[in-house]
């Protein structure tokens, strides 16, 4: 019998590939990585089946080398791999692309790294300043402490820690290299009994799979009830672990801060933000069982465990947590079948919970958990709807809102202003002749970025000087229309001299901790005007923000996505949400050209909830998700007709099917051109999930063999969270 080895590759191709062992007395088994020739390459693959063969294939190559000596991919990771692979119908081997830490990809050993760690073993007194202050920091940890921690702490101090060593008061040694970690017993905030509840509710499920939809009001203390739930769950067992899902690097570090100080386990984060060797060896950590809790964005849902015991996902309702590239996966689904697959609860947090799970709770699939009342007693900010049409300060600050600024900073409080754009001016535009500033590889308008002196486009990122005189025309006056957060801070600046205006956005946050440095700066207290994007919209508890501003709140309401107003309402909600939340009182200012619009009606005075079940019922009457479900084709190429024409072809082959699946389309995409290149898309939609999944297997292969189908770019995305 000769073993035959199926293994993923990276490529486009959706299949496994077949090869022959090498000479070595390896145990071959799945999970394995192994080097191989492909393609006149060397490439790492993933082992994802061994079958036997009594005929020796004479066609198969053989495997260069088996990288290592038991699977790192556990059979969980495996079998969801393949369930990625089918859902999303993506190929497997850039499934593992996405699973898996870049250097694992790369073949890298799969060993831990260690660090230099020092302990006290004396205590005494020395003379020299350094030495003493290394020795007081060793005497209050009750661990050892590491190399880096100590230079992070009390500056280079090589040579101090050196004579410590010679003297026998500290002596060193090599350990795994984990997160640092300390627990403040005193900053542990005793639960009310709302809170009790829910951790109640999810405990009594601890040992089975069951999904909670914890919905709590903005500064109900979701996180305390994450905390708890999480210390319960580990100290059942000792090996048991918990993940925990957040939508933005920008939450991590609040986050870890109050885990850290309510938990002494071992505790560590993944996200984009890391480090290739930081990521790794977050990963072994988790995997290894080392590390207890996990903290991270969408792509640590991939993470294997050894003992997962409760995955949490907050802000659930987020659509950072659907990939819109590559294996387009949404987070919170590949949480929920981890956990069925484990067989233990989940708990979804959320101010403002998405229609997705709504529906699942009215369908009894979920069981709903409330909050409603803000865990310090503070009552919830009075809301304003304003005019934005009306008298203005200046670049859309209305005089009303101006004037309620001016008020709260004599009272000492801080302000936070918010606008979903970022720039200075989204249009540049000459008068005499109309011509406007447009990117060229993108149906777009170039934004004005004035400190850079530039013209950028934000979708594509093409970047030009800003012009003084107009290219078409050379008149020497240029106009901007509208504003950006960059203009939002300047006019502030000049109104308000002497109080600091923080700027929060992608362009002021580039520098490295330049986003803890910024919130840091908020904490401390005093008058202060945030500007900012929805960077400042979620998750952050700021006690002196009295007053938020919501500019140019329009854009949802004029938009063609069917999800424009349900995500209008959760940001107005979330944004909302962050005035008041200490022993102060907040109020909101919302400026819309739409002020008797019936959306803000319903949304102020009747609430988050009766908004998603009015739009609840929108979408059962035109079967869109959550009712029904869709998914995307989509195909783009740099010669505009040949996307089209491409799915032009696909319709004519899936209309052969005329059942169940809606084959809508193609049509071009809202922006057709970006980047340079056309786009247009399919859209097939079912009142079940099933029969779209049928439809896409029996033709999926003919699809790949089109002879268009080898020229353009092309994808499927399963529960598109955008159509646009």
């Amino acid at each position: 019998m000769t073993t035959i080895l199926h293994i993923a590759i990276p490529c486009p191709l959706r299949l496994s590939f077949s090869y022959l062992p090498d000479k070595s007395n390896t145990h071959w088994q799945t999970g394995l990585r192994v080097k191989v020739p492909f393609r006149n390459k060397e490439v790492i693959g993933i082992i994802v089946a061994v079958t036997n063969n009594e005929k020796i294939p004479t066609s198969l190559k053989q495997v260069s080398e088996c990288i290592d000596q038991s699977p790192i991919i556990s059979a969980e990771l495996l079998s969801l791999a393949n369930w990625l692979s089918q859902y999303y119908h993506h190929p497997i081997g850039d499934v593992f692309q996405t699973l898996l830490p870049k250097k694992i990809r790369q073949g890298e050993s799969a060993n831990l790294q260690t660090e230099k760690y020092w302990q006290l073993i004396k205590q005494d007194s020395v003379r020299q300043e350094k030495q003493q202050a290394i020795i007081d920091l060793l005497k209050n940890e009750s661990n050892n402490v590491s190399q880096a921690a100590l230079y992070k702490k009390l500056g280079a101090c090589r040579s101090s820690l050196i004579t410590l060593e010679k003297n026998g008061l500290i002596k060193q040694q090599q350990q795994i290299k984990q997160s640092h970690h300390s627990i403040n017993s005193s900053s542990i905030k005793k639960l009310n009994e709302e809170q009790k509840s829910c951790v109640n509710s999810v405990w009594q499920s601890n040992n089975k799979f069951n999904v909670h939809l914890l919905d709590g009001i903005t500064g109900s203390g979701k996180t305390e009830v994450y905390i708890e739930l999480t210390k319960q769950i580990l100290n059942q067992d000792s090996d048991k672990q918990v993940l925990i899902l957040i939508p933005e690097i920008g939450l991590i570090t609040q986050f870890v801060t109050r885990f850290r100080q309510n938990l002494s386990v071992s505790i560590e984060t993944i996200s984009s933000s890391m480090s290739d060797s930081d990521r790794k060896q977050s990963w072994l950590l988790t995997h290894k069982g080392i590390a207890r809790v996990l903290i991270g964005t969408r792509s640590a849902v991939f993470t294997p465990f050894k003992n997962l015991a409760l995955i949490i996902i907050d802000e659930e309702h987020d659509a950072s947590y659907k990939q819109q590239d590559g294996l387009k996966y949404h987070a919170r689904n590949i949480a929920l079948i981890r956990a069925k697959q484990a067989n233990i609860p989940v708990l979804l947090g959320s101010a403002t919970p998405s229609l997705e799970s709504l529906y699942h709770v009215q369908q009894q699939r979920y069981m709903l958990l409330k909050l409603i009342k803000r865990a310090t007693g503070a009552s919830l900010p009075k809301v304003h709807v304003i005019d934005s049409t009306g008298p203005k300060a200046d670049n859309g600050i209305s005089s009303i809102l101006y004037h309620a600024i001016e008020t709260q900073l004599n009272l000492g409080n801080q302000i936070l202003l918010f606008i979903n754009r970022r720039g200075f001016a989204p249009v540049l535009m000459c008068h005499e002749c109309n011509w406007q500033a447009v990117c060229t590889d993108c149906d777009s308008k170039m934004i004005v970025h004035q400190r850079r002196n530039t013209l950028c486009c934000h979708h594509c990122g093409l970047i030009k000087r800003l012009p003084h005189q107009c290219p078409k025309c050379q008149h020497n006056k240029l106009n901007t229309y509208g504003a950006g957060t960059e203009q939002i801070e300047l006019s502030l600046q000049r109104y308000f001299p002497k109080i600091p205006v923080l700027r929060i956005d992608r362009d002021s946050m580039q520098k490295v901790n330049a986003f803890k440095d910024m919130i840091d700066d908020i904490r401390q207290g005093g008058p202060k005007i945030l500007v900012g994007t929805q960077m400042l919209a979620k998750g952050h508890d700021f006690h002196d923000v009295t007053l938020v501003g919501v500019l140019d709140a329009d854009q949802g309401l004029l938009s063609a996505d069917f999800r424009a107003s349900e995500n209008l309402a959760q940001l107005i909600i979330q944004v909302t949400g962050r005035a008041g939340r200490g022993e102060k009182s907040g109020e909101v200012f919302i400026q819309t050209q739409q002020p008797q619009h019936p959306f803000w009606k319903d949304l102020i005075q009747k609430g988050y909830g009766a908004t998603a079940e009015k739009l609840l019922i929108e979408r059962s009457k035109i079967g869109f998700p959550p009712v029904g479900y869709l998914s995307l084709i989509r195909a783009e190429d740099k010669q505009e007709q040949l996307a089209m024409q491409f799915l032009t072809d696909v319709q004519a082959l899936l209309s052969q099917h005329q059942q169940d699946v809606i084959v809508m389309g193609p049509v071009p995409a809202l922006m057709e051109k970006k980047g340079g290149r056309y786009r247009a898309q399919l859209l097939l939609s079912c009142a079940s999930r099933k029969p779209i999944h049928q439809l896409l297997d029996q033709y999926i292969e003919v699809i790949s063999k089109m002879k268009l189908a080898r020229k353009i770019r092309w994808s499927i995305d399963i529960d598109p969270l955008d159509l646009m």
